[in-house]
Formats: C-alpha cells, structure tokens, sequence
C-alpha cells in the first residue's frame, strides 16, 4: 500500500475533517478478567499486544503533496507506544468514571503526521473489569472492515492465549485481488473501467434529475428526499470537539422477534425505537415536534469476502415515523419509508452508489459550511448505523469473558448526533456520540430508547420475558456494563 493513492471514499474523511469534527470512529469493549488472574495480567497483556506487528494500512500516514493527489506512506518511525496505551480509573473506577474518560479520548484531531489511530487499554474499573478503547481514523476503515477485525482478536474460548489486534489482520481478500491475472490486457481493464464508471454517470444522472422533481414536490410514501427533514437541535452546527457519550443495550433476540411478527427488519425496529426516543426528548425540550424526523443510515456495499481496510459504504434517507404515532404504526411506517428508499437504492450499480455517496456527502459539506444551510432545511436529523457482529454470545480475550462492546462513531456534515449499534451474541449495544453543545444530557435520549422499546414489545409480543443474567454476571454485585453503564452520560 506504499505510495498508493488514497481512494477518493477514503480521501473525503479527510476533505471534511475540521478541528471541531474529527472523523475518526471508535469501540470500547469491556471484559471481566478471568478468575484468578495473576497481578499483572493486564501489564501482560499490553506487553505482548505491543509486540504484534502492525500490518498495513496502519502503519501508513497520510501524505498530501503541494502537486498530485494524496497517498499513504509508510511511516518507518512508528512508535508503538504512541499508539498503545496503558491507563488506569482512579478508584472506585465506575461506569461513570468510564464514560468520562471516553468523552475526553474521543475528543481531539489524529495527527496527520502519524498513521491514524490510538489503542487505550484501561483498567480499574471496579468489579474487576478493564476496558479497551480504539480510535481509528474513518480513512483506514468503515464499519464492516473495523468490525470484522475488532472481533479478529477475540476468540470462542478461554484458553487461547494468541494475540491478533486490529492493526496486525492481514487482508487476504485484498492480497488476492492485488494479483493481476496471467495474460490480462491492461488496455481491456481500462476499457471495463470506462464502461462501467460511464454506466455509473447515466444512473447517478437519472437519479439526479428524480431527487430535483422530488425536491420541488415530494411524493408521498416515496423515498425521502434530500434537504426536506425538519430543523432541531441535532442540526446546530458543531462549533467544538467536546462530546457527550452515553450507552444502552437492548435484547437482539426480542428484537428480532418483533420483527418477525411485523415484517419488518432489525434495522427497522431499531429505528422507530430512536425516532420515538428523539421526540421524547424534543417534547421535554419544549421544540417543535409536528414533523417526522429524517435518518440517514450508512449502508455497506461491500462485496462478501471483501476484508479491504477502506471505506465502501452509501447512505439512504429514511423519514421516521409521525410525531403522534403508537409503537406498532410508528414502526409500519418505518418499514414502509425504508422499503422505498431500499427499492430506489438497488436500481444503482455499486458503482454509481459510491459515486452517489461522494455527491451526497459534498452536498452536505456546502449546506454545512455556506449561508446555504440557512436557506434549506436539513437533510437529515441522526446518523443511524447498524453494524452487524458475530453471532457468538461468549468471546474471550486471553481468557477475559467480554461483556459489552459500544461503537463511538463521528459526524457527518449536518448533523451533530451519530447513534451506531453493533449486533453480537444475543444483545445490541448502541454507543450515543453527541454535540456537547446541543446535547449535554445525550443519556435521556438513551433512557428514552429503553422505555419505547419495552413499549414496543409489550405491542407486539407482549408481557416481556425474564432474562436469566446469572451468565453475565460472575460477581455477587452489579456489575454487567449493559446495566450500569446504558443510563449515564458525562
């Protein structure tokens, strides 16, 4: 990957990067130490994640020349203990205490001068717990890619003891496909590419002339068009790099299971619970909520096997549901916004829907940044994405039993509440990233989304069912993340 141009995706985190809106995304994961592990585990444990080797594109650094297009370059003086960090709470190390220290690790512009990401293992937390933060800048990966390689390290039993972190997966799927092939014809490769980045062009223009008809007058129960969702505090510009994080899980299983009684996707569940919660908070805010609310969600065109460090993602607009709706309309009417903002997506090639993303994110940009922005409505209200994670409830960490896992994501240009959730096991865990500014009590949005969801299911499948927690629990006291941690913001 030495002296490889940045790919135009990838470029753009950097192009829209500015000190008060870092781009890069993050995780923290919180595991219980292993029963009788010895005093210095932890210090251990730092030592021999030091000692991996660290594979491209993470010991790549940005370069931006005064002529030419910008590259990565190897950065032949990494200090790895830059990039590794050792930290520890003070006592008595709460969940609290976490997440304001997430707050202020989350805040802050990479340097460009090295390559782009921080690993923080922090220990202390009480319960004897530890926690793992990376901060990775959105140029090196997307979602699916950070996900894949954050679940790389771990492993289904206690007993393996070998070490592979985010910065030393070895891409094989990128290796295979930077192979030419024997007697290929590089005139007859570019002559595909062409084509295909024409055909792209002709899509993106009928799609271009549609959105302008649907700007003048939106059709209902169509897709959503673009600058057509109501203004609120999510869309106060984002003058500073101070955040407000706040977590919470909710049961993949009853999730899942009210989406099969309502024909309607996980992702749907998940955003008529948030679409409910933000005009809880809006209503106690004493804003207007006589408009529906606007989602855009982030949506992986990433071919299967692709482990490529880049970004390969799009976005779709989804108007949520009506302010007065009950649980099980709200939800209808997510499905059927998604399902035609779904329909409109698949009539583009991958192709066109990457060129679609950077025609959409420079739309942004110059509503964000000119008088523009005053003129039109927003675009959209939250950045909603949803990662998928393995399917395996127990993962371990050199014996450490993880017991959470919350994505902190970034901003894009217009809005300043970013809401991810990362599926595993049989929980998904949301990691809530707001303006500091606009949203200092961001966990009422989160106690909120517990509230709507337990009314959501009482709706649907009725009275809830007792969860047995005993698994996740190896100490007599509280101290589950998912239940301490969900309701608090700094």
């Amino acid at each position: 990957m030495a002296n490889k141009k940045i790919p135009p995706l990838d470029l753009l985190f950097f192009l829209l990067e500015t000190p008060g809106s870092p781009k890069h995304v993050g995780a923290v994961q919180i595991f219980q130490k292993p029963r009788n592990a010895p005093e210095q585990y932890l210090r251990a444990l730092v030592r021999d994640i030091k000692a991996v080797p660290v594979e491209p594109p993470f010991n790549h650094r940005p370069h931006f020349p005064r002529f030419g297009l910008p590259e990565w370059r190897v950065d032949d003086s990494l200090d790895i203990d830059y990039h590794i960090r050792h930290s520890a709470l003070a006592a008595p190390g709460t969940d609290q205490q976490l997440l304001d220290l997430l707050q202020r690790l989350h805040s802050g512009v990479l340097g460009r001068d090295r390559p782009g990401w921080i690993f923080h293992v922090i220990e202390g937390l009480e319960g004897d717990r530890f926690a793992l933060y990376s901060k990775i800048h959105h140029a090196y990966i997307d979602g699916m890619s950070g996900v894949k390689r954050m679940y790389g390290s771990l492993s289904a039993s206690p007993h393996e003891t070998r070490i592979l972190p985010s910065w030393s997966y070895s891409a094989s799927s990128q290796a295979k496909r930077s192979i030419p092939r024997p007697g290929g014809d590089p005139l007859s490769g570019l002559a595909g590419t062409l084509a295909t980045q024409a055909r792209a062009a002709r899509e993106i223009a009928g799609s271009l002339r549609r959105m302008g008809r649907e700007f003048l007058q939106a059709r209902p129960g169509g897709a959503q068009p673009f600058f057509h969702a109501p203004r609120t505090r999510m869309n106060k510009p984002v003058e500073h790099d101070t955040r407000a994080i706040a977590v919470c899980t909710l049961p993949l299983d009853r999730v899942r299971a009210i989406g099969e009684r309502t024909g309607a996707k996980v992702n749907d569940v998940v955003l008529s619970v948030v679409d409910a919660a933000l005009h809880d908070y809006l209503e106690a805010k004493n804003e207007n909520t006589t408009a529906a609310l606007v989602a855009l969600c982030p949506m992986s065109i990433r071919e299967e096997g692709d482990d490529s460090a880049t970004t390969q993602a799009s976005a779709l607009h989804i108007r949520l549901g009506e302010p007065g709706a009950g649980p099980v309309e709200r939800l209808q009417q997510v499905v059927a916004s998604s399902r035609a903002s779904k329909e409109e997506a698949r009539a583009l090639s991958r192709e066109a829907l990457l060129d679609f993303a950077l025609l959409m994110a420079g739309a942004l940009e110059l509503a964000d940044r000119t008088p523009l922005g005053r003129l039109l409505s927003p675009s959209y209200n939250v950045l909603v994405s949803n990662v998928p994670g393995p399917r395996e409830d127990v993962l371990y960490l050199r014996g450490a039993r993880q017991l959470a896992s919350y994505p902190i994501s970034a901003f894009l240009p217009g809005g300043n509440l970013n809401i991810t959730v990362l599926s595993h096991g049989r929980q998904l865990d949301f990691g809530l990233v707001a303006d500091k500014q606009a949203m200092p009590d961001v966990a009422l949005v989160a106690r909120a989304m517990e509230r709507r969801f337990s009314e959501l299911q009482a709706a649907v499948l009725g009275a809830p069912e007792k969860r047995k927690t005993a698994s996740r629990k190896p100490n007599k006291k509280k101290v589950t993340p998912a239940s301490r941690v969900r309701r608090r913001s700094g």
